[in-house]
């Protein structure tokens, strides 16, 4: 009599899996919305539908996880139990507890996150950290780049100290010419005479009867000569300026701004521009 094969049995986390996939997708959410409304992270939800019992959290945090699930998908009480793990089935499994421990601590898993082994990684990190930390303030205060104690601030007669460029400014003034015009210094020394004034520029007119010798000069050490000149030459100049004409002209060939200018004494045809004035009237001038 030939006995019939047995079925295997159907892991109980798969079974659970499925449930909660089908109910899920029946009412048309995906693993993240589920995640945000159940509070339970999406690797949780992922490794409950695909059946990964190793990338699972500990038995404590599934207890509370299951019910939530059971309520908010609306399954039957105890649907997802399957999904907790079975101790015996385990063992037949030749799984120890040890290993079972070592599988479950994997960095990119969300074990670290709810395991001791976790909170012992975190924990060694934060004290090498700090340890670090320590090691680097204890080079810089060996190095005097670090200031242990707080720097205090000036004294007060410090503070108050005179500005060091206050003797230099005293002695040149004209360092500081946006502060002097703010100060009608300017104005003031115009209105005292105190600024140079230069004559106003003005127009030498020569009525030349005969080949004459010009020469003109100024103070600055400008010359002009013009030799066998004739006719009328006009010139607009800025003065002052000495003229001197050979042979000299009739009275009224030299004019200034159009007034006859005469020679100086002593002969010779010298010419002073601009004329002294016997009466001390004071020349046309620009500042």
């Amino acid at each position: 009599m030939q006995s019939q094969p047995v079925e295997p049995r159907e892991d109980p986390l798969l079974n659970a899996g499925r449930q909660l996939r089908q109910q899920r997708e029946a009412r048309g959410l995906n693993l993240r919305q589920l995640a945000i409304e159940t509070r339970v992270s999406t690797p949780v939800l992922e490794a409950l539908e695909r059946g990964w019992r190793e990338r699972l959290p500990e038995q404590a945090y599934l207890r509370t996880m299951l019910p939530l699930l059971e309520q908010h998908l609306n399954l039957p009480v105890g649907a997802l139990k399957g999904a907790l793990p079975d101790r015996p089935e385990m063992a037949q499994h030749g799984v120890s507890g040890r290993q079972a421990l070592l599988s479950r601590f994997t960095p990119g898993s969300i074990d670290v996150f709810t395991t001791w082994q976790g909170t012992v990684l975190y924990g060694v990190l934060t004290l090498a950290l700090i340890y670090g930390v320590n090691l680097q303030q204890q080079r810089l205060a060996a190095e005097n780049l670090l200031a242990l104690r707080p720097i205090p601030p000036l004294p007060a007669s410090e503070q108050r100290a005179p500005d060091p460029n206050a003797e230099l400014l005293q002695a040149y003034p004209d360092l500081r010419p946006l502060q002097q015009a703010a100060q009608g210094v300017a104005r003031q020394r115009l209105l005292e005479g105190g600024i140079e004034r230069r004559p106003a520029a003005g127009v030498l007119q020569l009525r030349l009867g005969q080949p004459t010798r010009i020469s003109l000069g100024s103070d600055a050490g400008v010359k002009t000569e013009l030799n066998g000149a004739s006719g009328e030459l006009v010139l607009q100049l800025r003065p002052p300026l000495r003229l001197t004409l050979d042979p000299v002209p009739s009275q009224g060939a030299v004019l200034w701004d159009g007034k006859p200018l005469a020679p100086e004494p002593g002969g010779g045809g010298r010419y002073r521009l601009p004329p002294a004035t016997a009466s001390g009237a004071p020349v046309p001038v620009r500042p």
